[in-house]
């Protein structure tokens, strides 16, 4: 998965590289190792706003989140990530899994 982070009106700092690459790590069950991802952090108005962009296999997903500080914003936007890629994940096995049926229901 390859990673690009932007800030702007921020530092950045080794505290946060750590955070975000910890927490970007749990999306790896949901994205293949092509997947695209990109981290807008800035501070507005005293508002921390975290915006995510992924790209994985023809599909583009865009989840922004705001918070009094910024881990709190970035674990935010994550969680909607995690929550919708997950749902994702979940509807396109369920239409697998309809398409083949085991032999004993249809023996029986």
């Amino acid at each position: 998965m390859q990673v690009q982070v932007h800030y702007q009106g921020l530092e950045n700092s080794p505290w946060m590289d750590q955070f975000i690459t910890s927490r970007i790590g749990k999306l790896n069950r949901y994205l293949n190792g092509a997947a695209g991802v990109q981290i807008h952090l800035k501070l507005e108005n005293k508002r921390y706003i975290t915006s995510l962009a992924i790209h994985n296999m023809n599909q583009d997903y865009a989840f922004t989140a705001e918070g009094q500080n910024l881990y709190e914003s970035f674990a935010v936007a994550v969680d909607k990530a995690s929550r919708s890629l997950g749902e994702h994940k979940r509807m396109m096995k369920d239409k697998i899994n309809k398409r083949y049926y085991s032999l004993k229901t249809a023996v029986a």
